[in-house]
């Protein structure tokens, strides 16, 4: 048979077994071909890497060896296969992005001599979720681990200084911190942990941070009053750990560890410094502490064996500290009163929806979040041969949150969050004397 015979037969028998194949139900793939992936995702051995999240419609399959899947850059909606062996799934939301800054104030000018007030900083952006509605994360067999984390909130950005006051006109306040963003939920679609000993954690995204009170203006220097300092940027709440379904093994007696846990909120920014004038300008009000985030408000499964299941609220954060009141700078004018501290945040409630241990002994924990302490109140300003400013009342405490509002099952362990602290109040000013400084 000549080589030309031998290349068209062998052809024919290809096409036969393909076809064949085709028939019984299975699929010959050729040595070597490799398997596709999700755009975004490079393959190294046994280990995945993810850049672009998994979008929906895809489908991530691992190998049936111990894989490392570590995915960021988008959140899963799609499928991700952890398959045979001991993986590590590994899931981190995108954080938010940081809100812009206020523009400053315009100083006074001979025509119009107050100076005016700084632009307001923007609001962070929200966190992404890790894993989303349509996204699904299946541990598959053997001693599987399971990390899912929401997105960081944004910070709300900084307030624009106010402008300085011309002759007798006033400063401009300064602008208000921006508020923060909302962490990002740790799992809002479906995770397995599949059979075998498995252990999932689900976490909120921190809650971003309120951005800083910017300083008020002074006040010109014949006889203008100075610009109050601006209000410090309201934090952002912590993502909800799970508001999805989590099954820790529907059908294997293994004994898995399911943890949710809501994200922490931000801290409450700085209220903004006084401007210096004929009377100091009033310390701007600290931003309020982000409450935490919900553990659990969608569904736990322990499933068959001997599973333990935890909820935890996110802790409250904490509030900003009010703004120092502003110097008086000439002769019997008074120092401004120090800002009044913000808010702790509210510890979240560790479970509003259901945790079902299913068949097995299960332990059962559900856990308010601690809140978060108020902020200290701003000292007062400094007065010129007349009266210090008065010292900023200390913010209020956070209050902690409750351990269930929604259904566990008989016999689990309710345990309510601890309230924050409040803050101290602000120290008075002094009168100085007659030395008159900013």
């Amino acid at each position: 048979m000549t080589s030309t015979a031998r290349a068209r037969t062998a052809r024919r028998l290809a096409r036969a077994l393909i076809g064949l194949g085709t028939v019984a139900g299975f699929a010959l793939v050729a040595p070597g071909t490799a398997q596709a992936i999700p755009p975004g995702c490079t393959q190294t051995g046994n280990n995945f890497v993810c850049t672009a999240g998994v979008p929906a419609g895809q489908v991530l399959d691992g190998t049936s060896a111990n894989n490392i899947i570590t995915i960021t850059g988008g959140p899963v909606d799609g499928t991700v296969n952890g398959l045979g062996g001991n993986d590590t799934i590994t899931v981190t939301g995108v954080a938010g992005v940081a809100g812009p800054n206020g523009a400053p104030g315009a100083n006074g000018t001979a025509g119009t001599p107050a100076g005016s007030a700084g632009g307001n900083g923007g609001v962070g952006t929200g966190g992404g979720v890790a894993v989303g509605s349509t996204g699904i994360i299946d541990g598959g067999a053997g001693t599987d681990s399971v990390t899912v984390t929401g997105g960081a909130g944004g910070s709300g950005g900084t307030g624009g200084t106010g402008g300085t006051g011309l002759g007798s006109g006033a400063g401009g306040a300064g602008g208000n911190g921006g508020v923060g963003g909302v962490g990002g939920a740790g799992n809002a679609g479906l995770i397995h942990g599949g059979a075998g000993n498995d252990t999932v954690n689900a976490t909120g995204g921190k809650g971003g941070n309120g951005g800083l009170g910017a300083l008020g203006g002074n006040g010109g220097a014949t006889a203008g009053g100075a610009g109050a300092g601006g209000i410090g940027g309201a934090a952002g709440v912590g993502g909800v750990g799970n508001s999805g379904t989590i099954n820790g093994g529907t059908a294997d007696a293994g004994l898995d560890t399911v943890t949710t846990t809501g994200g922490a909120g931000g801290a409450g920014a700085a209220g903004g410094v006084g401007g210096c004038g004929s009377g100091g300008g009033a310390g701007g009000v600290g931003g309020a502490g982000g409450a935490g985030g919900i553990g659990n408000s969608g569904t736990i499964n322990g499933g068959v064996g001997v599973d333990t299941l935890k909820a935890n609220g996110g802790l409250g954060g904490t509030g900003g500290i009010g703004g120092k009141g502003g110097n008086g700078i000439s002769a019997t004018q008074p120092g401004g009163a120090g800002g009044v501290g913000g808010a702790g945040g509210a510890g979240g409630i560790g479970n509003s929806g259901a945790v079902n241990g299913d068949a097995g002994a299960d332990v059962i924990t559900v856990t308010g979040g601690n809140g978060g302490n108020g902020g200290a109140g701003g000292n007062g300003g400094t007065g010129c041969s007349g009266p210090g400013g008065a010292g900023g009342l200390g913010g209020a405490a956070g209050a902690g949150g409750l351990g269930n509002t929604g259904t566990v099952e008989a016999g689990a362990t309710i345990v309510n969050g601890t309230p924050g602290s409040p803050g101290a109040n602000g120290v008075a000013g002094v009168n100085n004397g007659g030395v008159c400084s900013c």
